[in-house]
């Protein structure tokens, strides 16, 4: 009698244990290590002036930091200095830390991750014979977009648009403004047939698209 009843008394007592061992939190990451969320920036989004970045060097958190890239692309990071990594994909950017760490002797095995918490505005502008002109914002995280995939955002040409022969204006490193004809609507009839060797025209954040009208 005396073993039933100090069984119903543990029965409670090991359900309880249980209970408490499976609700029980998952232990916290080790200080300084690189946290891992869905918000994570994809390692081929190439960086940007404008672009606001965290730099975390794993388990160094005096050589982590937040800032936003300059108008020439460069980060100023403790122990380094200004350093240029706009035009660098994340992955790049990171590898490039990561070798500079080693290469002064800074750190053995640095571990560096790269997350930009906030996208410098991108935009280029469309005028003349299309559906919408005016200024197109470009989707997150993209530094490029097909100029048909553009045109076809913006809802297409009008009926006068003189789609074969679109200029866009671009400005080159030196300065110099250098203007392109894009036969757009070849692009186009490509695509319809299901041309896969049809030539693509990248747009670029700053450039000017200008779509002419035909004259009848």
């Amino acid at each position: 009698m005396v073993f039933r009843r100090s069984c119903f008394l543990f029965l409670p007592l090991l359900a309880t244990f249980v209970v408490a061992q499976t609700q029980a939190p998952a232990p916290a990451p080790a200080p300084g290590a690189p946290a891992l969320t869905p918000g994570d920036t994809d390692p081929s989004y190439r960086l940007a002036p404008g672009d606001s970045v965290s730099v975390n060097v794993y388990s160094e958190p005096d050589m982590s930091a937040s800032q936003r890239l300059d108008v020439t692309g460069k980060l100023r990071l403790p122990l380094i200095g200004e350093i240029k990594l706009g035009g660098l994909s994340v992955r790049e950017a990171e590898d490039t830390l990561e070798k500079t760490y080693r290469e002064r002797e800074l750190l053995k095995t640095p571990l560096v991750t790269i997350v930009v918490s906030n996208y410098a505005v991108r935009e280029a502008s469309v005028l003349g014979a299309v559906r919408s002109p005016g200024n197109f914002q470009f989707p997150k995280e993209s530094t490029s977009l097909d100029i048909v995939d553009l045109i076809t955002r913006l809802g297409g040409f009008t009926p006068t648009a003189k789609s074969d022969a679109v200029s866009v204006i671009r400005r080159k490193p030196d300065g110099k403004e250098e203007v392109t004809t894009v036969d757009v609507e070849s692009m186009i009839s490509g695509r319809r047939r299901g041309d896969t060797s049809r030539r693509e025209f990248a747009i670029y954040p700053g450039d000017r698209i200008w779509v002419p009208e035909r004259l009848f």
